[in-house]
């Protein structure tokens, strides 16, 4: 009876963080809206015009809204079937979320002046950095699950895995746009192809024969 109301506890606590965590990432989208500029004209036009002039802000909340929403995702599956955590899954998971609050910032910061490599480079640099370490703490959180055996034991272990490629596939993509972005201002380019490629490669993969 202790054993069983002890369990109880734990699977309330893992309840309490996955709650907690989902509603700082409808936190972070609703303030990425609220940072959007309202458009103003007295005729048609003109308001034409005004959105046209903020279309970069606009832009950058759709990358920022489906980034966070991409995180959200493998987050969810990660803790889909965690049965109980511990102190050190509580600070990854704070740590993940720390990356989650600090998108509006980052996304206003990819709007900001300055059009030459460097200042590019920094402000898009930092937004990919940002990511792929936001992604590397859900995968350091995975494996945690894995080594102290937080997930339900009845769960296949091929199910949880079942994302993985396209998570590794966004931490390359992420993390290897970094220095791209000091070149090139087209490194965003690799925040979609490569996680794309990762999960063609993984689904074209031959699968081992059965048995029999």
């Amino acid at each position: 009876m202790r054993a069983r109301t002890l369990r109880r506890y734990e699977e309330r606590a893992a309840d309490r963080m996955i709650f907690f965590s989902d509603a700082v990432v409808a936190i972070a989208i609703t303030l990425l809206a609220l940072e959007l500029p309202v458009p103003e004209g007295p005729t048609v036009p003109a308001f034409r015009s005004a959105v046209h002039d903020d279309l970069d802000h606009y832009l950058a909340f759709l990358i920022s809204f489906a980034v966070i929403a991409a995180a959200w995702g493998q987050h969810n599956r990660v803790f889909r079937y965690t049965r109980r955590t511990d102190a050190r899954l509580r600070t990854l998971n704070a740590c993940w979320l720390a990356t989650v609050v600090l998108n509006p910032f980052a996304t206003k910061l990819l709007t900001t002046e300055g059009d030459d490599t460097d200042t590019v480079g920094l402000r898009f640099g930092f937004y990919a950095l940002l990511q792929f370490l936001a992604l590397a703490a859900v995968i350091a959180m995975e494996r945690r699950m894995t080594s102290r055996r937080l997930r339900d034991p009845e769960v296949p272990a091929e199910l949880v895995a079942a994302g993985e490629p396209v998570l590794y596939g966004m931490l390359a993509g992420f993390g290897l746009s970094v220095p791209v972005f000091f070149l090139t201002p087209y490194g965003w380019i690799l925040w979609i192809v490569v996680p794309q490629a990762a999960g063609r490669l993984f689904r074209n993969r031959p699968r081992p024969a059965a048995d029999g």
